[in-house]
């Protein structure tokens, strides 16, 4: 990735707290002295995300010499949003998707990159070059349950080979193939989930339709 690879990835602009314009991503990410960042996609209306939550906030007080984390919500307003996030602080943020049309096409854009098929999934990457370390990170951290165990674990991270996202292989090495880029166009974008939806129904009456014309057509 390009050295600035945060501001790629997250957009021009990051929040430290709810109910603020950000700060510009590559100020707060250029002069980090943290060894990994982990996004978590996560949002407050769902039930395991609010579960999982207090778990990794407590990981990240016992790691957090090493570690950043960054939550990128799928709140769809921004009283949801502000009222989750503040749970969630000392946590850094993306813009969230309603903000702005350019902050709806990042939220799309990483959704697809890690290919996130549901919440609450955690990525971890290199916090030098934005190279991936593993996209499994949430499983791990739910049994890990004392400091030593926590702290291996961000070593076990840090000793990993970090790959540039685009070599990565994403959930136990499923590729992204044609249908994986199918679904998860579908998945970001659940309007056109509907337009779909209605071709279907429409085939099906045409067929339909046409079986009916053909058994009366074969009527003595």
């Amino acid at each position: 990735m390009a050295t600035n690879w945060a501001t790629e990835l997250f957009g021009p602009k990051i929040l430290t707290k709810p109910k603020t314009t950000g700060l510009p991503t590559e100020s707060r990410f250029g002069g980090n002295n943290k060894k990994l960042v982990a996004l978590y996609f996560s949002a407050s209306w769902c039930p395991p995300c609010k579960g999982f939550s207090p778990m990794l906030l407590d990981f990240y007080n016992s790691c957090k010499d090493d570690l950043d984390i960054v939550f990128v919500s799928s709140d769809r307003d921004e009283k949801s949003f502000n009222d989750y996030y503040q749970k969630l602080m000392p946590f850094l943020a993306t813009m969230p998707a309603f903000n702005s049309e350019e902050a709806r096409q990042q939220h799309i854009k990483m959704a697809d990159t890690f290919q996130i098929k549901g919440i609450p999934t955690v990525i971890v990457l290199d916090a030098k070059t934005g190279n991936f370390v593993t996209d499994n990170a949430r499983t791990e951290i739910m049994k890990v349950t004392d400091e030593e165990s926590k702290k291996a674990l961000v070593k076990s991270w840090l000793e990993k080979e970090a790959v540039p996202i685009d070599q990565a292989e994403f959930n136990t090495g499923m590729s992204r193939g044609p249908l994986m880029k199918a679904l998860m166009f579908f998945v970001n974008r659940p309007v056109y989930i509907f337009g779909l939806y209605y071709l279907i129904k429409q085939g099906l009456k045409y067929l339909d339709e046409l079986g009916q014309d053909e058994s009366e057509g074969g009527e003595l």
